[in-house]
């Protein structure tokens, strides 16, 4: 039987985990499962950071070759994701993000590497990222994103 896989979120200071969640949407608010336009986040702020990590169960001997990045969506202009990887979680925060400094990937051949899940259940490592929107966007919903994240089960 092979592994299940499932996004996992974590929040808040005491880290509360959420398994599976539904989705990732970024938002005013630090909790999963957000539902829009009830957590806007308006030109000139940005969303909580969202820790997300893969959750990993069944039977498998190893989950190697972790990657992971933006596989799909198109931003407006003056938006941005900003992401990274492997940080030790830290409570998410609406400020500009110290730890996802960087923007996130586009292509495989880019991506992020989250270190590799331990023996069943386990978690990959981090993926912090937070949606990051410059004073001169327009206003109006972004369009869905779609984020992967590739492994190699043995």
């Amino acid at each position: 039987m092979p592994a299940t896989f499932e996004w996992a979120e974590s929040n808040g200071a005491a880290e509360t985990v959420t398994v599976p969640v539904a989705n990732a949407n970024f938002g005013n608010v630090d909790a999963p499962n957000l539902t829009t336009p009830n957590n806007r986040v308006v030109a000139g702020q940005n969303s909580y950071e969202k820790w997300l990590c893969g959750r990993f169960s069944g039977t498998y001997t190893a989950i190697s070759n972790l990657k992971c990045w933006k596989s799909g969506g198109v931003l407006p202009a003056n938006v941005s994701i900003k992401a990274a990887v492997n940080a030790p979680y830290s409570t998410p925060v609406s400020t500009p993000s110290a730890v996802a400094t960087a923007d996130i990937p586009t292509a495989e051949a880019s991506a992020l590497v989250p270190a590799s899940p331990g023996a069943s259940p386990s978690f990959s490592g981090y993926i912090a990222m937070q949606l990051q929107i410059g004073a001169a966007a327009s206003p109006g919903a972004i369009p869905t994103q779609t984020y992967t994240l590739k492994y190699d089960e043995v």
